[in-house]
C-alpha cells in the first residue's frame, strides 16, 4: 500500500510540475503551434475548416473546454445555410447561398485531402504522405513523422512594441543539421518548416530566439512537439456506418419505381412472398413501389436514359454515396476522427497521427483475426474481393520496412455459423515484427467489438419483421442468416470473453499496447422513442420504405433484455471487479480495457423512433419516406432533393428511411430496379446506426478519457 501511495504522490507532482511549465509557457515571450496538427489531413486549410468552427464555439481560452465541444463543433459545421431548419421542406423554402454545400455535410469538402488511399486495391494508409503546409509539401512518414512544421510569434505583450524587422533563429535540441536565422517582419509569424521530432523527447524539437529591433532578445529553448499515435479498431459504430462522407443526392423531379417490369431480361424476378406490396403508412395516391431516385447526369443534361441501358448502369453506380473506404463503410464522421482531430484542436503543442482500420460488419474473427467481405465494390473490374484483416493492416503500417516478422504466435477464437448454436474453433496464426522492428508504440486505441460476434444485425432483424421468411430473399442473396432470436445470440455471449482475451494477447503481442490505453466503447441504445420505451407504439414509424418492416413491441423487448445484458457482460470482461456477480471468465479480472459508457445515457430518449417531443406529429410525418405522389405530381412530405443528412435532429440514430436517403446502398450484381433493392439499400445503409450528431455525443464522452491517457503518456514522459 506505501509503495502505491509514493507512485500516486509522484504522478501527482509531476502531474503539477508539468502543469506549472504548461503555463508558464502561455505565459512565455514567444507563443508556438503546430501547422496542421492533425495528420491524417494533408492540407491545411482541412484542419483550418474544423479550427474555425472550434473556436467560434470553444468560448475565451481562459474558461474550461466545454464538456459537448464536439457537438458544439458539429452544429458548427454542419447545420445547413438556411433560416427555418425545423424541417426539410422549410430549410429548402428559406435557403441561403451555402444551402447545397451545407446540406451535404463538412466531410464531402475534405474526403479527397487526407492521407488515405482509397483508390489502391486493396485500400489502405500510405507509407508516406505528401503533406501541404504553407510553406510547401513535405513528404512525410505517415506513421512517424521525423518533423513537424511550427509557427512561432511573439506574446501578445511583445506585439505592440516591437515594431520593425526581428531576426529570427532556431537551432535543433539534438545534434545534427544546422538551423536557420531569418530576418522578417516583427509582425509576422516565424514559420520553422521542419523541427525535428523523435520519439525520445530528449532529442526532440528546437530552440528558438528571436532579437527585436530595440536589441532585446527573446527565447524559447524547448519547442518540442507531442506527437500521438491514435489507432481506432472494430466494427461499424467506430467506422462511422450510415454517414458517408459524401451522401447521395436524389432528384426533384423522378422517381426510381421497383418492379420486375424494370429488370433486364436475363434478371430473374423475386417475389417478396406476399400478395400485395402496400404500405400501411403511406398516403393514399402513391405507388409503394415508388422510392427516391438518385440525381443522374441524364436529367442534368435534359435527357433520359433507357433504365436497361449500359449508360444509366454506369450513371446510377457514378452517383453512388462516396466514403473514405467504401469496403468499410468507413467515414469522416466515425467518433474516432472526431477524438483523434479534438486532441488535435484543443493542445496546439500537440500533433496527432491517426489510423482507423475500422470495417462495418466485423466480429473479432472477420474483421479483426481474419479477412472479411467489403461492404461494397465487391465485384466488377475495380473490385475488392476482400479486407485485410485489422491486425495485419495495422502490422503492415507499425513494422518499420524490411524488418523481419519472426514472432509468430496463434490464437485460437470460438467460431460458428450465424443462427446456429454449435460453437467450434479457429486458429489464426501472426508474425509480428520484434518491439525494436516496429516503428513507434501506439499511445490509445479505440475500440468498438463485440456487437457483431453475438449477431448484432440479426437481432435488430428480428425486432422489425414478423418473421425469418420476411427477410429470406436478402438472407439468399447475401448468403448468410440474417435474423434470429436473442436465445441463439446469448449462446455467443457465452464465448465473447474468449475472442475478447485473444483480442488483448494480439494486442499485446503484436504492438506492446497497455490494456490501459484500450478505450472499449459501449453499444448506444437504439431501440428507444422520445418517452423512454421501446420502439413499437408507432409500429411503422421510419420503416416505411419497405412494407415488410415494422416493429414488434414484444420483440423489440427481447432485444432490448438482451443488449442490456451484453452491456453487462462487456463490463465485466473489462474489469470483473467493479461489477458485482460478475461469472468466471476467459478473460480472469478482465482485459484492462478502460470500458467507456458515459455516452449511453444521452441515447436512452433519442433512439431510432424517437420524435421530437416538441413537435412530435410534425416529426413523426418527416419521418415518413417521401413519394411522389399522383394527386399533385410532387414529393410528400417533402422533396427528397431537399433531404438534411446531417442536419439537426431530435434522434440520434438512423431509420432505415434515413439510411436509404443517405446511404442509397444497392445490392452488386443484379438489376437496381430490383424489388430486393429497397429493403438491401434499407438494411445495408447503416440502419440502426449513429448519426453523425450522435457520433460528435459519443466522441464527447470518448474524449474525456483520451485525454486522461494521453496526459499521462506526457507526464511518463516529462519524468
Amino acid at each position: 500500500m506505501r509503495s502505491r501511495t509514493i507512485l500516486a504522490t509522484s504522478i501527482v507532482a509531476t502531474s503539477f510540475a508539468l502543469t506549472v511549465q504548461l503555463g508558464a509557457a502561455q505565459a512565455a515571450d514567444l507563443v508556438w503551434e503546430v501547422e496542421s496538427p492533425f495528420r491524417f489531413f494533408k492540407r491545411t486549410s482541412a484542419f483550418d475548416l474544423h479550427e474555425r468552427a472550434y473556436k467560434a464555439v470553444r468560448g475565451t481560452p481562459e474558461d474550461p473546454v466545454p464538456g459537448n465541444i464536439v457537438w458544439r463543433t458539429e452544429r458548427r459545421l454542419n447545420d445547413p445555410d438556411c433560416r427555418d431548419s425545423s424541417s426539410p421542406l422549410a430549410c429548402a423554402s428559406t435557403a441561403g447561398r451555402g444551402y447545397e454545400r451545407s446540406r451535404l455535410g463538412w466531410a464531402a469538402q475534405t474526403l479527397d485531402l487526407n492521407c488515405y488511399d482509397r483508390n489502391a486495391r486493396p485500400r489502405r494508409y500510405p507509407t508516406t504522405c505528401d503533406r501541404q503546409y504553407s510553406w510547401g509539401t513535405a513528404k512525410e512518414d505517415y506513421i512517424l513523422p521525423d518533423a513537424h512544421t511550427v509557427i512561432v510569434r511573439l506574446a501578445p505583450q511583445h506585439v505592440a512594441t516591437a515594431v520593425g524587422e526581428c531576426t529570427w533563429t532556431w537551432k535543433p535540441r539534438r545534434a545534427g543539421p544546422p538551423g536557420e536565422t531569418v530576418r522578417q517582419a516583427c509582425a509576422n509569424p516565424f514559420v520553422i518548416k521542419r523541427a525535428p521530432y523523435s520519439t525520445n523527447r530528449s532529442v526532440s524539437g528546437v530552440s528558438v530566439s528571436v532579437r527585436l529591433p530595440d536589441g532585446r532578445e527573446l527565447a524559447d529553448p524547448n519547442v518540442m512537439v507531442e506527437d500521438v499515435l491514435v489507432v481506432a479498431m472494430g466494427d461499424s459504430f467506430a467506422s462511422g456506418e450510415s454517414n458517408p462522407d459524401r451522401p447521395v443526392v436524389f432528384s426533384a423531379a423522378r422517381e426510381m419505381v421497383y418492379d420486375p417490369v424494370n429488370t433486364r431480361d436475363d434478371v430473374a424476378t423475386r417475389s417478396m412472398r406476399t400478395p400485395s406490396y402496400g404500405v400501411a403508412s403511406a398516403p393514399q395516391a402513391v405507388n409503394p413501389k415508388s422510392l427516391p431516385k438518385r440525381l443522374l447526369e441524364d436529367e442534368e443534361k435534359g435527357l433520359m436514359y433507357r433504365p436497361t441501358s449500359e449508360e444509366f448502369l454506369a450513371a446510377f453506380d457514378k452517383r453512388r454515396a462516396q466514403w473514405l473506404s467504401p469496403d468499410c463503410h468507413r467515414s469522416q464522421y466515425g467518433y474516432p476522427f472526431r477524438v483523434g482531430l479534438q486532441l488535435a484542436l484543443e493542445n496546439r503543442h500537440r500533433a496527432v497521427s491517426f489510423v482507423s482500420v475500422a470495417c462495418s460488419g466485423s466480429d473479432t474473427v472477420e474483421g479483426l483475426f481474419g479477412t472479411r467481405e467489403p461492404r461494397e465494390q465487391a465485384t466488377g473490374p475495380n473490385a475488392q474481393k476482400s479486407v485485410v484483416p485489422q491486425l495485419d493492416q495495422l502490422t503492415e503500417l507499425i513494422c518499420r520496412p524490411g524488418a523481419p516478422r519472426s514472432r509468430d504466435a496463434t490464437y485460437t477464437l470460438p467460431s460458428y455459423t450465424f443462427g446456429s448454436t454449435n460453437i467450434g474453433s479457429q486458429t489464426f496464426t501472426k508474425f509480428w515484427c520484434p518491439p525494436e522492428s516496429r516503428k513507434r508504440p501506439i499511445d490509445l486505441v479505440l475500440l468498438s467489438i463485440g456487437g457483431n460476434d453475438v449477431g448484432f444485425g440479426a437481432l435488430v432483424a428480428y425486432g422489425i419483421t414478423e418473421s425469418a421468411a420476411d427477410l429470406a430473399p436478402i438472407a439468399g442473396l447475401v448468403g448468410r442468416q440474417i435474423r434470429f432470436e436473442p436465445t441463439v445470440a446469448r449462446t455467443y455471449l457465452e464465448v465473447l470473453d474468449r475472442r475478447m482475451k485473444a483480442l488483448k494477447d494480439a494486442l499485446t503481442d503484436g504492438f506492446g499496447v497497455d490494456p490501459s490505453t484500450v478505450l472499449h466503447n459501449a453499444y448506444e441504445p437504439v431501440q428507444f422513442d422520445e418517452t423512454g420505451q421501446v420502439c413499437g407504439t408507432q409500429p411503422t414509424i421510419g420503416l416505411d420504405v419497405h412494407p415488410r418492416l415494422q416493429f414488434g413491441r414484444a420483440r423489440v423487448q427481447q432485444v432490448s433484455d438482451f443488449t442490456r445484458d451484453l452491456q453487462a457482460r462487456q463490463e465485466c470482461i473489462a474489469d470483473a471487479r467493479k461489477r458485482p456477480g460478475c461469472p468466471r471468465l476467459a478473460t480472469g479480472n478482465g482485459t484492462g480495457f478502460r470500458f467507456v459508457t458515459e455516452h449511453t445515457a444521452m441515447f436512452a430518449r433519442r433512439g431510432v423512433c424517437a420524435r421530437d417531443p416538441q413537435r412530435a406529429l410534425a416529426d413523426q410525418i418527416n419521418m415518413m419516406m417521401p413519394r411522389l405522389s399522383a394527386n399533385v405530381d410532387e414529393f410528400q412530405p417533402y422533396s427528397p432533393a431537399a433531404a438534411l443528412p446531417y442536419g439537426r435532429r431530435w434522434r440520434l440514430i438512423h431509420s432505415p428511411n434515413d439510411a436509404f436517403l443517405t446511404a442509397n446502398t444497392h445490392a452488386e450484381g443484379i438489376s437496381p430496379f430490383d424489388i430486393l433493392q429497397p429493403a438491401y439499400a434499407a438494411l445495408y445503409s447503416g440502419a440502426f446506426h449513429p448519426t453523425a450528431e450522435g457520433h460528435a455525443i459519443v466522441a464527447d464522452s470518448v474524449i474525456r478519457h483520451a485525454r486522461e491517457v494521453v496526459d499521462h503518456r506526457a507526464i511518463v514522459d516529462a519524468r
